[in-house]
């Protein structure tokens, strides 16, 4: 099949290897992006992030929350000119009010929701509208709530770089869900999903399928690597090692002392509160990226 331009630089920027490489990968693989990116680092020669999730669009990542329940959605549009236009960001702030008293189900849900606000339309139908306003295309793209139990559970949230990065994260904790201590434990969260973008809470949490194909990548890179066979299950095991030190959440370096990990920043809150602290979910957005 034919390998277009777009596809090879595509591939460059998610792997940082050679055009000529690239090209030969996705020949190789039938124009396959995923299969490409896994037999470039089956090959030891592709240092892909695991999770590549490239911007592409525009638009702005929001957030809204009552009590209970925290919103995090996405509206795109086709140039940052028009994210920064007042009907677009009267929008969104209308869009949040009507999500929030609502609280649909799923994008799909949302997506059908109507309201005085919304001059009696429904969300489509003045996303509509404000594309043959503006001229420009409008979406509504993604949407997720997060719940909690007021009782023991205490949702934070972040905005990085005025939308381009929103992030929900949610705690329980046997004492203290008002306090100072857990509130700064949340933004510290937030912040370390913001910025390393983990794929999971912890090792339980990573999808079998996942682990799966990080095993096979890791095995068939220590076979061809000249080691001895009795030492490449270890050397299997060291890089599943690293590679839920860079994916999970807990295992992380924490971001503000990167010689101390996050679950040791979580334990300072505990040991203050005299409290157990778990987290329990996050969700992160960024503007444009691949789910």
């Amino acid at each position: 099949m034919e390998i277009t331009a777009a596809q090879v630089k595509e591939l460059r920027e998610k792997t940082g290897i050679g055009m000529m490489i690239c090209k030969k990968a996705l020949i190789e693989n039938n124009g396959d992006m995923e299969l490409a990116i896994e037999s470039l680092r089956k090959q030891g020669q592709a240092t892909a992030e695991k999770r590549a999730g490239k911007a592409v669009k525009q638009g702005t990542v929001s957030v809204v929350a009552d009590t209970g329940c925290s919103i995090l959605y996405e509206v795109n549009s086709e140039t940052d000119f028009v994210a920064r236009n007042d009907d677009f960001v009267e929008f969104i702030k209308i869009l949040g009010t009507v999500l929030l008293a609502q609280k649909p189900a799923d994008i799909a849900a949302a997506r059908t929701c109507s309201a005085p606000e919304l001059g009696g339309q429904s969300v489509d139908g003045r996303v509509t509208e404000l594309i043959g306003k503006i001229g420009e295309n409008i979406t509504f793209r993604r949407y997720r709530k997060l719940e909690a139990d007021v009782a023991n559970e205490r949702i934070f949230s972040y905005i990085h770089g005025e939308g381009k990065i929103g992030v929900l994260v949610k705690l329980s904790s046997t004492a203290g869900l008002d306090s100072e201590e857990l509130a700064l434990l949340g933004k510290d969260l937030a912040m370390q999903v913001t910025a390393a973008n983990p794929m999971a809470i912890d090792r339980e949490h990573v999808d079998a399928s996942v682990l799966a194909k990080e095993k096979e990548i890791y095995f068939t890179q220590a076979q061809t690597s000249g080691k001895p066979e009795k030492i490449w299950d270890k050397i299997v095991e060291g890089k599943m090692t690293k590679f839920f030190q860079e994916m999970t959440l807990v295992e992380q370096g924490f971001i503000r002392n990167p010689d101390t990990s996050v679950t040791d920043r979580i334990k300072e809150t505990e040991k203050a509160l005299g409290a157990t602290v778990k987290v329990l979910d996050f969700i992160r957005f960024e503007l444009g990226a691949e789910e």
